[in-house]
């Protein structure tokens, strides 16, 4: 008689955007505005966010030093969501925004439903390029050590994350 084998694999946890925010150690302050430059639907709720993080510098395994990022940016939501935004909520749109923007303009117009010969349109495109870029940094740990630059990035982590 013949039988196989099936290799049992255990299922692999997607890591949630909550699970980046603690291991990352990022924070959340939030300030009502009265209006978004990116986004000037009267229909929303606008808010300065600004999202901080503290990370261990990379020296000797005695070395206790922290770097400390921070990103400000206008954010967006819905009159129908309560409360402040959450860091979840923040990051899972920047993640989407660069995204949608990665491929060029052409292909954000495309994905979103925008003509591409619309100003409007260039600009929401380029504050998520803008915001990308920032995200970018505000995840890299970048400090000096010995002359030499080092860092870890964590940027690549977030997008692997799964979605809200």
């Amino acid at each position: 008689m013949n039988t196989t084998q099936q290799e049992v694999r255990p299922i692999e946890k997607t890591k949630t955007i909550d699970d980046f925010i603690k291991e990352n150690k990022i924070s959340i302050h939030c300030e009502f505005s009265n209006s978004n430059p990116h986004n000037p639907s009267p229909q929303m709720n606008h808010w300065k966010v600004t999202l901080k993080r503290k990370y261990k510098l990379q020296g000797n395994h005695l070395d206790t030093r922290y770097g400390y990022k921070q990103m400000t940016l206008f954010f967006s939501q819905g009159y129908g969501i309560d409360g402040e935004p959450k860091a979840s909520s923040v990051l899972d749109c920047l993640k989407s925004d660069y995204q949608v923007s990665i491929d060029g303009f052409g292909e954000f117009c495309a994905n979103c439903g925008y003509d591409e010969d619309s100003r409007k349109a260039y600009r929401i495109y380029q504050a998520c390029v803008d915001q990308g870029k920032k995200l970018k940094k505000f995840l890299n740990d970048d400090h000096d050590a010995n002359a030499f630059t080092m860092g870890t990035y964590h940027f690549n982590k977030l997008l692997e994350c799964e979605s809200l």
